[in-house]
């Protein structure tokens, strides 16, 4: 069930970003669709493991594919571990961890490079 259905908190408004070069285009987007996911439960603006959890699983399931991450506990230790304050919700700032996960798999993808190994020095 999408966030529109559940009736819950609005999303913040990012319309009047001013940015509109390809970056800024990209980030605006990301923001929106954090903020899809961080008003579906829970305090608005945080996301829960289930908000994370779907986030992931519907808008990242590329990055869910490789490096054993279909482990069952992947997500949960990786929500575990971007929670740095321990409050069992992840605001923006600590979801940037995932989104530099998220950004070097992609470029290691584009690289057609091995998307489970450290980077080479």
């Amino acid at each position: 069930m999408s966030a529109s259905t559940q009736g819950t908190t609005a999303l913040p408004e990012t319309r009047h970003f001013p940015g509109h070069c390809t970056l800024e285009v990209a980030l605006k987007t990301v923001v929106d669709v954090y903020h899809r996911y961080s008003t579906r439960e829970g305090k608005p603006d945080l996301l829960s493991f289930n908000d994370f959890e779907a986030l992931l699983t519907e808008q990242a399931p590329t990055f869910l594919q490789a490096c054993n991450r279909k482990n069952p506990n992947y997500l949960r230790n990786l929500f575990k571990e971007t929670d740095l304050n321990k409050d069992r919700e992840v605001a923006f700032e600590e979801f940037t961890m995932v989104l530099a996960k998220l950004s070097d798999d992609a470029h290691r993808l584009i690289h057609h490079q091995d998307r489970c190994t450290p980077d080479k020095p």
